[in-house]
């Protein structure tokens, strides 16, 4: 019984884990996404387009451990979540409780 109370917390705490890593991670881009709108008037047409002048490196997500997905059409930017699956974004007013934890660029 209490190794499955410890596999139950341990889970939540990964989850977490990976979804504040995924906050910081989509800041940091959404913010080289900013800067390169202002210096160019267009979005990038890809996140490694923002590497080596607004960003060192594309930030990762943390739940696939693969690049942040971005969507040029759809403007958008987010991550495979907790269920691995690429739905492509979700909506939804709480990003942590989205299939795809998406962030909308709305600048």
């Amino acid at each position: 019984i209490l190794h499955d109370v410890i596999a139950i917390n341990l889970t939540g705490v990964s989850t977490k884990k990976c979804q504040e890593d995924l906050l910081v991670g989509a800041t940091q881009a959404m913010i080289a996404i900013k800067a390169f709108k202002n210096d160019t008037n267009n979005y990038p047409n890809s996140l490694n387009e923002l590497v080596p002048n607004y960003l060192s490196l594309v930030p990762q997500d943390p739940f696939d451990g693969k690049s942040l997905k971005y969507s040029t059409t759809k403007k958008i930017l987010y991550s495979v979540g907790e269920d691995m699956q690429d739905s492509g974004g979700s909506t939804g007013d709480d990003w942590r409780k989205m299939a795809d934890p998406t962030f909308v660029i709305n600048f």
